[in-house]
């Protein structure tokens, strides 16, 4: 078994025992662990924080960036320090120094390998795979897929289209920019294998949506706008000939415009 195959099951576990209905409970996972939680005001120094005081541990969440139990954004946040509790390698690293605590940052940029381990814990942990698949959503794939199941999980639409991407039931990729530069980038297992017209600290393609909206400053195209796989891509195939669509979200959160790319 893999070491995601682990977290994933052990993040439906703990789901399973401490949720109602489609949102876990996160306030009944630090009772039952007897972890403490301060909320608490640390300006822009992290949104989250595991720490270890030679007895117990102890999590800070950093209200200044809008977390609480009751956010979309807090809930990731929680969620992640509790996955850095949860895996094994970080909980044990912290209590015997082999890791040095450190405050993690949620600002939608690539992180460091510990950071995205725990990224994945917090999908599992909020949106369980059994629970996601099967939420009825529109036949259609659409940002109203991602809302509808934002809404049901209480998760951010940024979280909920990354945890679509890895489990979901429509071919999609999602692309994260800011001022017209990619960020990163997510595919589903069954997208087409085709060769980027970018690359990751590079300009967007300027034919595509996003790229309309970084040449047009004030500009948001939200609707569902269809194009041809070439503006993107290095095209191949029958499937070059498909219809193809794009539809970006606008994350203030985390300033970045998310493109949502799809066929029918």
């Amino acid at each position: 078994m893999t070491n995601r195959q682990i977290t994933a099951k052990i993040s439906s576990f703990v789901a399973d025992k401490f949720s109602k209905g489609n949102v876990t409970i996160l306030e009944d996972i630090f009772y039952d662990e007897d972890v403490y939680y301060y909320l608490d005001h640390y300006e822009d120094c992290f949104d989250g924080m595991l720490l270890y005081d030679e007895k117990d541990f102890h999590v800070h969440i950093n209200v200044d960036r809008g977390n609480s139990f009751l956010s979309k954004r807090g809930r990731f946040t929680i969620a992640h320090e509790l996955g850095h509790y949860f895996i094994d390698e970080h909980r044990v690293g912290l209590k015997y120094d082999l890791l040095k605590a450190h405050g993690s940052k949620h600002d939608g940029t690539q992180k460091e390998k510990i950071e995205i381990e725990a990224d994945y814990f917090a999908g599992c942990l909020l949106m369980p795979e059994k629970k996601f698949r099967n939420i009825p959503t529109e036949k259609k794939f659409s940002l109203l897929t991602i809302q509808t199941l934002s809404e049901s999980f209480q998760t951010s639409v940024l979280s909920t289209a990354i945890r679509f991407v890895e489990i979901g039931t429509h071919e999609v990729m999602i692309v994260a920019s800011k001022n017209g530069v990619v960020k990163w980038f997510a595919c589903s297992n069954d997208f087409p294998k085709w060769a980027f017209k970018f690359k990751v600290h590079q300009a967007v393609p300027p034919t595509t949506v996003v790229g309309e909206y970084s040449r047009h400053i004030g500009a948001k195209y939200t609707g569902v706008e269809e194009l041809s796989p070439h503006d993107w891509f290095w095209a191949m195939g029958s499937m070059a000939d498909r219809k193809m669509y794009e539809q970006c979200c606008y994350s203030s959160s985390y300033d970045l415009i998310i493109s949502f790319i799809w066929f029918d």
